[in-house]
């Protein structure tokens, strides 16, 4: 069965701020690339969003390709899931969205 999948307005600026460094370092094809990674990743949270726990609360799952992980939460009584958080793995892990 298929989830729905919210990204959270946080979640939608980390990926931008990604998608404009990866265009401003990298060039439009690496931003590209970038955003079909997260689509992919996108996808695979609309069948299967029971990956590992990060806390009591939130999943992560990491990008295939790119330093990134999602952060997110499983309504499984609505079937949705919620993406609060996408950061780059460098980033000090105390950043890391805790509920």
């Amino acid at each position: 069965m298929n989830y729905k999948v919210f990204v959270s307005p946080i979640a939608s600026q980390n990926l931008d701020d990604a998608i404009e460094y990866y265009t401003n370092e990298y060039g439009k094809k690496a931003a590209s690339d970038f955003l079909k990674d997260f689509r992919n990743t996108y996808k695979a949270l609309q069948t299967n969003p029971f990956y590992q726990f990060h806390d009591n609360n939130y999943r992560l799952l990491p990008f295939k390709k790119f330093p990134f992980i999602t952060f997110f939460i499983v309504d499984e009584a609505t079937k949705t899931v919620f993406i609060n958080a996408v950061f780059h793995t460098s980033q000090n892990p105390e950043k890391y969205p805790v509920r």
